[in-house]
C-alpha cells in the first residue's frame, strides 16, 4: 500500500487529492483497502513524508513547502530548525510558534515569512520523532530528578504510578506526556539502585543512554544449544591452519579476541599475511532473537572496568574468541603484498585455527627490543617479529605517501585498587607492536572492501567523507599567520594537511593544528555506499575484522559467506542485502555515537572522581582548548578542567581567529599548548566535570 500511495504522489501530474480520490485513483473498493489507505496515510503523516493542505488534501511535504529537521531550542524558547537534505539557511521559530517541541526533536515546520536575504521565520507543524523519550534521575516526593537539570522542565509520576517508589531511588521513567508548560508525565520503567549502591554512577550512565545490560531468555536459551566447542562436522569444506604459525596479538586484559595473524616470505621476497578472523556469523544467524539483539546493541561498549559485551559471553569470550590451544572457526583473508605494499593477489575463505599462543602488545614489543627472556620463550614467534615489523612500515609508508592522516592520540588507561577505586590514571604506551597490528588491519579491511567492489555487490562499507573546506580554509590560515604555512592551496588535499601536521610537530602549535584539523573533519560512519575514506586515503574501507564486537563486521563476513561460500547466488539474496543495508548502516553508526559518548562520560566521571581528594593542589598542565566562557588545561594524565574565564585576574579578550585569549591590561596571550601551572578549585564526579585556576 505504501507503495502504491507513493508512487501515485511521486507523480510529476499528481494533484493534492483527498481520501476517496486517492483511493479511486489506486482502485480501492474493499473497506479493508479503505481502512489500510487510512491507516498508512496517517502513518506517512506522522513520519512527515506526507502532509494535508489547507482543504484537506493530501500530498509530499515538499510540494506543500514544508521544511523537515531537527529543531535547536535556546534557553529564551525560540529555535532553529536546520532543514533536512539541503544546505539552505536554518530556519526561525520564534517562541510562540514551537509547540511543546524540546531541544532536538524532529519536526515539521511551515514557512510564514521569508526576508529578501533568504532568511526564514517557520511555526512547528508536528513534532516527528522526539529526541528524549526517556529520562534517569533521582525519584523524590513524586517526581524524578535528573543529575544534570533539562532546561526548566520538571518530571512529575502520578499518584497511581508511584506504589513501591521509594524516596532518593535513581530511577528510569517513560514520558508519556509533553506539553508547553514544561511539566511532563512520565511513567517508571526501571528502577536503577540507590546512590550508594556500588558503580551506581556507571549504571546510571547506562540507563541514561538505553544501553541493555542483561540478555533476554530468547537470546539466553539460544545460546544454551551453541556448542562450547567446534564439531567435526563443522570444520568440513574449510582450509585447515592448524599446522600453520598461527597466533593473536592484544592488550593484557583482552577477553574477546577477534583477529590472528600469520605471516611468511615467498621465494619471490613477497609477504604472505593471513588475517584470520572470528567466524561469529556461523554462530549468529540472521533472523535469530541472538542476532535481533546484537543488531540492536550494534556494539560493545568499554566503559572504565566493566564491558557490555554485544553478544553473550559464551560467544564473545568461548567459542568465538581465538583463545590459544583450541580450534577455532575463522574467515581469512590471505594476501600477497609485495616490497612496495600493494596486495598483488589474495583469497578471502572460511578456516579454522588453532592459536599457538595469546601474544600481548608488550611482549611483542619486547622481542622487537631484543629481550633475550621473551625470545627464548616465544621463539618460534619472534622469528616473523622482523617481517612483521618491516611489513607493516610498508604499507604504513604507502598510506602516508597516498595522504594519509595519522592524528597524534593519547589513550588513557584507569589503574583500579581492589576496592574498586579509580588509584591512577596513565598514558598507554604505543610501541611498534600496536602499529603493526593496526597496519595489518587496515589492510585486510580495505582488501575486503575492494573485493566487495570488484564483486559489484551490496556491501556495507566505512566511509569519511571530506572535510568541511571552510574550517580547512580558516586552519590554512591560521597556520600562515603562525608561520608554518608558505600559502594556501586553492584545493586543500590530504597530503597538505599530513605536510601541516609535520612542519607543526614538536611545536608549541602542534595541539592547536591537531584540534582544529580534527574539528574539521568529517565523523566516521557505516554506508552502503561506498563513497572512500579520506583520512585513510582509501577508496575502498570497510570493518571486517571485529565482528564479536562490532555489528557492522558480522554483517560483512554475513555478505561474504552469501557471496563466496553457499553455492550459486541466489539474486532474491541479493535484493535482500540491498533492503537491509541502509538500515544496518544508520543504525549501526547510532550505536557506535552513543557508545563513545557513553564511554567518554564516564571517564570523565572517574577522573573527576580521581581528581576530587586533590582540591587545592597545584598541577602543571598544557592549554588543550580556548572558548568564548573560558580555556581548557589538560594534566599529563589526560585530566582536562576548565579555567572559567571569570577567574582570570584581569580583562580577557578572546581573538577568535588566532585561537588566542589576550590580557587586556598586560597584553599576556594564552594559546593552545601553552604550558601553565593550575590549582585544582573542585572534581564534581557526578557531571564528570573539573575546575581549575590558573596560578
Amino acid at each position: 500500500m505504501q507503495n502504491d500511495i507513493m508512487k501515485l504522489v511521486g507523480d510529476p501530474g499528481y494533484v493534492a487529492a483527498d481520501l476517496e480520490t486517492i483511493a479511486r485513483l489506486l482502485k480501492l473498493r474493499s473497506d479493508a483497502d479503505l481502512a489500510l489507505l487510512k491507516s498508512t496515510l496517517t502513518r506517512l503523516e506522522a513520519e512527515g513524508v506526507l502532509a494535508k493542505n489547507k482543504r484537506d488534501r493530501w500530498n509530499t511535504v515538499d510540494r506543500l513547502g514544508l521544511v523537515k529537521g531537527p529543531i535547536d531550542l535556546k534557553r529564551q524558547g525560540y529555535g532553529f530548525v536546520k532543514p533536512e537534505g539541503t544546505e539552505g539557511p536554518d530556519v526561525f521559530v520564534p517562541k510562540v510558534s514551537v509547540l511543546d517541541a524540546m531541544d532536538g526533536d524532529r519536526v515539521l515546520v511551515r514557512i510564514v515569512r521569508r526576508s529578501d536575504d533568504g532568511r526564514m521565520e517557520g511555526a512547528v507543524l508536528r513534532i516527528l520523532d522526539r529526541a528524549m523519550k526517556t529520562v534517569v534521575g533521582e525519584y523524590f516526593q513524586g517526581a524524578v530528578f535528573p543529575k544534570n537539570p533539562i532546561g526548566d522542565y520538571l518530571f512529575k509520576i502520578k499518584p497511581p504510578l508511584r506504589a513501591g517508589l521509594t524516596d532518593h531511588t535513581i530511577i528510569k521513567a517513560e514520558i508519556v506526556r509533553y506539553a508547553p508548560s514544561k511539566v511532563l508525565d512520565v511513567k517508571p520503567v526501571e528502577i536503577v539502585g540507590h546512590p550508594t549502591d556500588p558503580g551506581i554512577e556507571i549504571l546510571t550512565i547506562v540507563a541514561e543512554h538505553g544501553l541493555a545490560v542483561a540478555f533476554s531468555e530468547d537470546v539466553r536459551k539460544e545460546v544454551a544449544t551453541i556448542p562450547a566447542a567446534v564439531l567435526p562436522h563443522e570444520t568440513a569444506g574449510r582450509r585447515d591452519f592448524r599446522g600453520e604459525l598461527v597466533f593473536t596479538i592484544d592488550g593484557e586484559d583482552t577477553k574477546d579476541i577477534d583477529d590472528a595473524i600469520s605471516l611468511s616470505l615467498s621465494p619471490d621476497g613477497n609477504y604472505r599475511l593471513g588475517v584470520h578472523i572470528a567466524d561469529v556469523s556461523h554462530y549468529v544467524v540472521e533472523g535469530t532473537a541472538l542476532d535481533a539483539e546484537a543488531y540492536r546493541r550494534g556494539t560493545s561498549v568499554y566503559l572504565a572496568d566493566r564491558v557490555i559485551p554485544m553478544l553473550p559471553r559464551e560467544l564473545s569470550n568461548g567459542i568465538c574468541s581465538l583463545n590459544p590451544g583450541v580450534d577455532r572457526l575463522v574467515l581469512s583473508c590471505l594476501m600477497t603484498i609485495d616490497a612496495k605494499g600493494d596486495v598483488v593477489s589474495y583469497e578471502i575463505v572460511e578456516g579454522i585455527i588453532r592459536s599457538r599462543a595469546q601474544m600481548t602488545y608488550t611482549k611483542i614489543n619486547r622481542i622487537l627490543a631484543g629481550d633475550p627472556e621473551t625470545i627464548a620463550a616465544h621463539s618460534d614467534i619472534a622469528r616473523v617479529c622482523p617481517p612483521m615489523r618491516a611489513l607493516a612500515k610498508i604499507l604504513y609508508d604507502k598510506r602516508s605517501v597516498a595522504g594519509s592522516i595519522n592524528f597524534e592520540t593519547i589513550e588513557p588507561k584507569l589503574v583500579f585498587d581492589e576496592n574498586g577505586k579509580v588509584k591512577d590514571i596513565v598514558v598507554k604506551d604505543r610501541g611498534i607492536s600496536e602499529g603493526i597490528i593496526e597496519e595489518f588491519m587496515l589492510v585486510a579491511n580495505e582488501t575486503v572492501a575492494g573485493h566487495f567492489m570488484k564483486l559489484e555487490l551490496p556491501g556495507l562499507f566505512r566511509v569519511h567523507e571530506n572535510p568541511d573546506p571552510d574550517k580547512l580554509q580558516t586552519l590554512f590560515k591560521l597556520a600562515k599567520e603562525l608561520g608554518y604555512q608558505k600559502k594556501i592551496p586553492k584545493k586543500i588535499t590530504p597530503l597538505d594537511l599530513q605536510a601541516l601536521l609535520s612542519a607543526v610537530d614538536g611545536t608549541k602549535f602542534d595541539k592547536v593544528i591537531n584540534m582544529l584539523m580534527l574539528r574539521s573533519m568529517a565523523k566516521a560512519r557505516y554506508s552502503e555506499s561506498n563513497d572512500g575514506h579520506y583520512g585513510l586515503a582509501f577508496d575502498n574501507y570497510t570493518h571486517f575484522t571485529s565482528p564479536i564486537r562490532r555489528y557492522p563486521d558480522t554483517t560483512v563476513h554475513r555478505l561474504l559467506r552469501s557471496y563466496l561460500f553457499r553455492g550459486p547466488l541466489d539474486r532474491k539474496i541479493v535484493s535482500h542485502f540491498q533492503a537491509v543495508l541502509p538500515d544496518i548502516a544508520d543504525a549501526t553508526s547510532k550505536a557506535e555515537r552513543v557508545a563513545m559518548l557513553c564511554e567518554r562520560e564516564v571517564m570523565d566521571m572517574k577522573k573527576a572522581e580521581f581528581m576530587a581528594p586533590f582540591v587545592g593542589d597545584v598541577f602543571e598542565g598544557v592549554v588543550s582548548t580556548l572558548t568564548r566562557f573560558g580555556m581548557f588545561v589538560e594534566l599529563p594524565n589526560t585530566v582536562e578542567g576548565l579555567v572559567h574565564i571569570t577567574s582570570f585576574k584581569e580583562a580577557i579578550e578572546f581573538v577568535e581567529e588566532k585561537m588566542t585569549y589576550l590580557g587586556i591590561s598586560s597584553r599576556k596571550e594564552y594559546t593552545i599548548g601553552m604550558v601553565v601551572k593550575v590549582r585544582l578549585l573542585g572534581a564534581n564526579p557526578l557531571k564528570g566535570q573539573v575546575d581549575f585556576e590558573l596560578v
